[in-house]
């Protein structure tokens, strides 16, 4: 298993929060396990559509 954190951005005030992490249970690729975690992520953490999360993905930082 694989975690992911999930961080909230604040343009604002120039911080990153972490908000929550992301556990990749999928033992096996099946294509898109990618595209179902960053759903799966905007879904839980973002509060409003006007919200910015980051997810740090293997290394790669990815905005929601």
């Amino acid at each position: 298993m694989k975690s992911f954190t999930v961080y909230s951005i604040d343009r604002a005030q120039a911080s990153k929060v972490p908000v929550g992490t992301l556990v990749e249970r999928r033992a096996t690729d099946r294509g898109n396990n990618i595209a179902g975690l960053l759903k799966l992520a905007a879904g839980t953490f973002k509060s409003s559509p006007d919200q910015i999360i980051q997810i740090d993905f293997r290394g790669i930082l990815v905005e929601l």
